[in-house]
């Protein structure tokens, strides 16, 4: 008898040792798919005209190379791009809107133009295509410019436009998912952007 109620108690403690890890084991929730195919991919990645971007750049010419924090608040035509820590300054802050763009670099003044890439040009000797950066960071061609691209998984790899050669090197898992990291080369001028926060509005 006394065996038998051994047992009993091993079956019983093991049933409900069973139970509670069963109640234990969190539900596995399936991480969302991003199905879309790459027409739908556009047409939604295009509806994003506001959003808030944190990461980092990294910018190497041919006589020097440097790394800099990098925060883009874009709101529909109008945004502010701000670079900590490049070119031996305390970085820069570029205001702009369609015909009108301010650049106020640290320890050397604030600079107007009609764009940023002529601003840039004057006074850095090098300039970045911010009105194909628009549409690049956001996993697109620029519109209206011929291109070239390849795509994994519907999304863009590989894009030359502009004289530019893009190079999607990871994606991140919003959907439709955005781009995490990026390669952008043209004329001895490299740029890596990684996106450690993108949150669109």
């Amino acid at each position: 008898m006394l065996t038998k109620s051994v047992s009993r108690l091993i079956v019983l403690f093991l049933f409900g040792s069973f139970m509670v890890g069963c109640s234990l084991t969190p539900t596995q929730i399936p991480e969302p798919v991003d199905t879309l195919s790459w027409q739908e991919r556009q047409d939604q990645l295009a509806r994003f005209t506001e959003w808030e971007i944190s990461g980092k750049i990294g910018i190497i010419t041919e006589q020097d190379s440097q790394s800099a924090s990098l925060k883009w608040f874009q709101e529909e035509q109008e945004y502010q791009i701000d670079i900590r820590g490049p070119w031996g300054h305390g970085g820069a802050s570029i205001f702009g809107k369609p015909g009108d763009v301010t650049i106020d670099i640290a320890g050397e003044g604030k600079f107007h133009g009609a764009s940023p890439e002529f601003i840039m040009q004057e006074r850095l000797g090098w300039q970045l295509p911010i009105s194909d950066i628009y549409w690049w960071i956001r996993g697109l061609p620029a519109p209206e410019k011929a291109y070239q691209h390849s795509l994994n998984n519907n999304r863009l790899k590989q894009l030359n436009q502009s004289g530019w050669d893009i190079q999607y090197l990871s994606y991140n898992n919003h959907l439709p998912a955005l781009p995490k990291k990026m390669r952008m080369s043209r004329d001895g001028l490299k740029v890596t952007l990684v996106l450690s926060s993108w949150i669109p509005r």
